[in-house]
């Protein structure tokens, strides 16, 4: 399939982002790295009724877990797509876990990290937005 923004896939993707295989996005802003799920994963997990989020200070591990998402049907664990230490965690997500139903790109954000490497260096494995559309369209069309 080629790769093109026009792949019609029902969740919204940013443009400013970059995506990862588990379904968290990545956002630069100058050395540091925020990040969240997507619109795919609130869709997918139904409400969100718990957000456990590491600490600030904690270290982050490329693969490993670093946190969790709860929901009536669901559990599922959040990997660290690069090394880095976590600088802040979403209180707000974690004291109302619906946030992140509801605005899982803004509001919803999760924690941010200062990548061990620059980061540009740290997301540039990771998926542009039309590759992660491309993704989804193929889980789209095993869905049907």
């Amino acid at each position: 399939m080629a790769l093109n923004k026009s792949v019609p896939v029902r969740w919204q993707v940013l443009e400013d982002r970059f995506y990862d295989q588990y379904h968290q996005w990545s956002q630069v802003e100058d050395a540091v790295i925020t990040m969240g799920v997507t619109d795919y994963v609130q869709d997918s997990a139904g409400d969100i009724l718990y957000v456990s989020l590491p600490k600030p200070g904690t270290e982050l591990k490329a693969g490993e877990p670093w946190g969790s998402l709860e929901s009536g049907k669901w559990v599922g664990q959040l990997y660290a797509p690069f090394d880095g230490v976590v600088i802040a965690a979403n209180e707000a997500v974690e004291e109302a876990p619906g946030v992140v139903n509801q605005d899982p790109y803004h509001k919803g954000w999760l924690i941010k990290v200062k990548p061990a490497v620059p980061a540009g260096f740290a997301v540039s494995r990771l998926m542009g937005p039309e590759r992660y559309r491309a993704m989804l369209a193929e889980l789209e069309t095993e869905e049907l």
